[in-house]
Formats: structure tokens, C-alpha cells, sequence
């Protein structure tokens, strides 16, 4: 009779099954941007097309989605404005691209540079888009760097994390990404700049490196760092692959330097807007395959992305904690 029964349940569970087809709509290409200008340096914008839904996101698809022949315009609230240039697309690698501190671009300012307090207006025109956005560039709010050190991993002298004091300024509304670039000890593995640093600044591990001082308005606190994964890395490998294990995974474990890597940490402030879109990009992903994707806060009109003002410190570190 027990025999029966759990036949009796195979059959109706298989009887049950049904192919779901889910249909994922078209809404056509749109411009997506991935801009910014920071204070002293010039605007550095990056214009491809948005790519089918479930197209993976590489090198070579954001190199053929790449928008060339667009008016790319800049205008500065002192009063300032620039028809800004293309990149060379001869240039190699990648072809038609030029690298940024975080990721490529392909339009760039050759006039102005970007100054704290003033407020700049992006247009786009390509035959009849039309996209805009603007931005301002906040004071930095810097961190303390005399305060920066670097602490061992618990019960582990190999690698260590940073630890790093913020004194808030008492107006509230100040956002913070931290970013890192790595000379690892062992050698690198992705340079093109062969200076043996990271190419591009990670944003750092935890909430991928977005702070914001809603809760800590006006705070003097100390809190720690960790080293960001970079798009080209598994995730938890770093940058040595030899056979020593550290909790499972071979080499350093994500989210720690090897002890006596060279570090530059770049500390940024802001503007919220452009915050509120990497911060919402952070959580975008679904819970599960049947989750639903939130929509990023972009701060673009007539398309997709962000075009970000910030204002940036660089500070060169040795990962050497020192024992007290």
C-alpha cells in the first residue's frame, strides 16, 4: 500500500509540471552614460547603447555599443563651455576607448576642469536624441590620513585590512565612495599601464564602497576598510594564485592586502544625486531568479546612467600593520 501512495504522488507531480515562457519586453536602445568630473581633472564621459537584457557584459560588448559621432557639450556655472573630443579609435587596447581611473571612456574635456562648488550641464545630441543631465561638485569632506593604518586578519599575519578615522562635517548630506588601487607583493595580474598597479580603482568591499553621513552627521569615529574585487578577479581569489589555502579559497582571501602590498586609496566626496545612483546600483540585483530588478536612480534625461561630480584625495600606503 506505502508503494502505491508514492507512486501515486510521482505521477501527480509530473502530471503538474508546465513549461513557463517568460517573456522579457523590448524597449529598444537607449543611451546609457557612465560620466564624471572630478575636482582639477577634466569631464570624462563614456556613451554606449544599452544592450539586450540577457547580452553579457564584456569588453567587447561595450566596445561595439560604443556611440561615436555625438555633440557631446559641457557647460560650467562660471560661465564656461566645451564641445568636448573623441577618443582616438585607433587606439589599442581597447579600440576606440581611453582609460579612466574606474572604468573606459570615449569623450572627453580638453578645456575645463572640474572645480568644488561649481555646477556643470551635460547635453548630448545625436541626429534626434537629445540627452541631458547636471551636476555639482561637492567640498570634499576629507579623511583623516595621518589616521590611516593598516591592522592584521585575526590570527593571521599574512594579510591585513585598513582602519581609517572620518571627522563628518556637522552639515548632513555628505556621501563618500571609497576606492583602492593595489601594487601586490606577489605581482600583478591585469596591467596595462605596467607600472605594476591595479589599472582601475576598485570600489571597496563593503556597500561597494558608498558611505553616506545620514546616521553619523557631525560623528568623529574610526571604522575599517576592506580591499574591493576587481571585475577582472574570481570571486575570492585575489592576486597571488598559489597553493596555500586561507579560509577555503586559494591565495588572499577578498576583502584583505597582502601584507606588504603598495595601495593608493582614493577618498571622494559626492554629489547625492549621482550617489543615490551607484548606492541603488549596489542593491539592484533580484532575490532569486524570479526576483524583480529595482530601477537604478539615474540622474540622466532622455537615457540611462549617471553623469557624477566629485571631488577626490589620493594617498599612497604600505600595507604594514605595526604592532603596538
Amino acid at each position: 500500500m506505502k508503494k502505491i501512495k508514492i507512486l501515486f504522488i510521482l505521477i501527480l507531480l509530473i502530471s503538474c509540471t508546465k513549461e513557463i515562457d517568460i517573456r522579457i519586453p523590448s524597449t529598444g536602445a537607449q543611451f546609457v552614460v557612465n560620466g564624471y568630473i572630478e575636482n582639477g581633472q577634466p569631464a570624462k564621459i563614456l556613451i554606449t547603447r544599452s544592450l539586450p537584457y540577457f547580452d553579457p557584459l564584456n569588453l567587447e560588448n561595450v566596445v561595439s555599443s560604443s556611440v561615436r559621432d555625438a555633440q557631446v557639450k559641457i557647460s560650467s556655472s562660471n560661465g564656461v563651455s566645451e564641445i568636448l573630443s573623441q577618443t582616438n579609435t585607433t587606439s589599442h587596447p581597447p579600440i576606440g576607448l581611453g582609460l579612466s581611473d574606474t572604468w573606459y571612456f570615449n569623450y572627453y574635456s580638453e578645456v575645463i576642469l572640474g572645480e568644488e562648488g561649481v555646477t556643470y550641464d551635460l547635453e548630448i545630441i545625436k541626429n534626434d536624441t537629445i540627452v541631458s543631465s547636471k551636476t555639482t561638485i561637492p567640498k570634499l569632506a576629507p579623511i583623516s590620513v595621518d589616521s590611516l593604518r593598516f591592522l592584521y586578519r585575526a590570527d593571521d599575519s599574512s594579510y591585513c585590512y585598513m582602519l581609517g578615522h572620518l571627522n563628518d562635517p556637522d552639515t548632513i548630506g555628505n556621501c563618500y565612495r571609497v576606492f583602492s588601487k593595489t601594487k601586490p607583493i606577489w605581482g600583478s595580474t591585469f596591467d596595462l599601464n605596467n607600472d605594476s598597479f591595479d589599472d582601475f580603482y576598485m570600489s571597496m568591499l563593503e556597500q561597494d564602497g558608498n558611505f553616506t553621513d545620514e546616521y553619523v552627521n557631525g560623528w568623529n569615529f574610526s571604522f575599517p576598510m576592506y580591499k574591493g574585487r576587481g571585475f577582472w578577479q574570481e570571486w575570492g581569489l585575489q592576486e597571488s594564485y598559489d597553493s596555500e589555502e586561507v579560509d577555503g579559497t586559494t591565495a588572499a582571501t577578498t576583502g584583505f592586502w597582502n601584507v606588504g602590498d603598495s595601495v593608493i586609496l582614493k577618498w571622494s566626496s559626492w554629489d547625492r544625486s549621482s550617489w543615490d545612483f551607484w548606492y541603488s546600483l549596489a542593491f539592484n540585483n533580484p532575490a532569486g531568479p524570479f526576483g524583480a530588478p529595482s530601477d537604478a536612480n539615474s540622474n540622466i534625461s532622455g537615457g540611462l546612467g549617471v553623469f557624477s561630480g566629485t571631488s577626490s584625495q589620493y594617498i599612497e600606503l604600505i600595507a604594514q600593520p605595526v604592532l603596538e
